[in-house]
């Protein structure tokens, strides 16, 4: 799938994503062109460097060009010195250009791939639901940033997460942490929990009084959009109107 289907599929959806990743695929067409003329110049510096080394061959009658076969005739002919250092003039150009397109290209890979991995971490969080549960947009772009901050995407497109040294992260559970059990640590945690609104906080970060478990005997999050009638009556009745109010939506 190129670009441009890429922006159309997200285009309804997030339209300024889509603008942004459009101007984005221009800076892209620029620097591209820019390196096609590095590579024009590379070439030109290439083509003279081998009519310099003919020149060098037929000068000194050396088939191959290495340092002793120089240095010999440099005792012999003082103008061969000349000679070769407008050849390792010529290779130290070379050198250059090359490494300006190198970095080039590595400039505009870089910058792509971390504009597709914000797209993909803001699509991750609005299906947790994080702007809905947050004070503001400013506390989302927090919880966002928080929540990709050694996120990894995975081949099945699953989220897992790596410490700086590159060892995988766990959760309380022992398990390796996803984004799900990430989110869940940010709204327990004291340092975050301020950016969501009351009754979506958990653990530490929760009010006194909303107690309840977070998640069914099967382990999945309990939601009170997913909860039958009976399912919220009981779980009101057992654990408190404030616990069920804490529950996520």
């Amino acid at each position: 799938m190129d670009l441009n289907e890429i922006v159309a599929k997200i285009e309804k959806v997030y339209p300024g994503e889509a603008q942004a990743l459009t101007e984005y695929q221009t800076t892209f067409g620029e620097t591209l062109g820019k390196v096609s003329t590095l590579e024009k110049d590379l070439k030109t510096a290439a083509e003279k460097r081998d009519q310099l080394k003919t020149t060098i061959r037929e000068a000194t009658g050396l088939e191959d060009i290495t340092a002793d076969g120089l240095k010999a005739v440099l005792a012999k002919d003082g103008d061969a010195e000349e000679k070769i250092g407008v050849f390792k003039k010529e290779i130290d150009q070379l050198k250059g250009k090359l490494g300006k397109s190198a970095s080039a290209v590595d400039e505009v890979s870089r910058k792509y791939e971390e504009k597709i991995f914000g797209l993909q971490m803001d699509r991750a969080a609005n299906m947790l639901g994080a702007p809905d549960e947050v004070h503001s947009p400013h506390a989302y772009q927090v919880i966002l940033s928080e929540l990709s901050t050694g996120a990894e995407f995975g081949e099945d497109g699953s989220i897992g997460y790596k410490n700086p040294d590159g060892t995988t992260m766990y959760g309380d559970n022992g398990k390796e942490l996803t984004l799900q059990g990430r989110y869940e640590q940010l709204k327990g945690d004291d340092t975050f929990s301020y950016l969501f609104k009351e009754q979506f906080k958990t653990g530490g970060g929760k009010a006194p009084g909303a107690s309840g478990p977070q998640a069914d005997a099967g382990g999945a999050q309990l939601r009170r959009s997913k909860m039958s009638e009976e399912d919220k009556v009981n779980y009101i009745t057992k654990y408190t109107l404030p616990a069920y109010s804490a529950l996520p939506y």
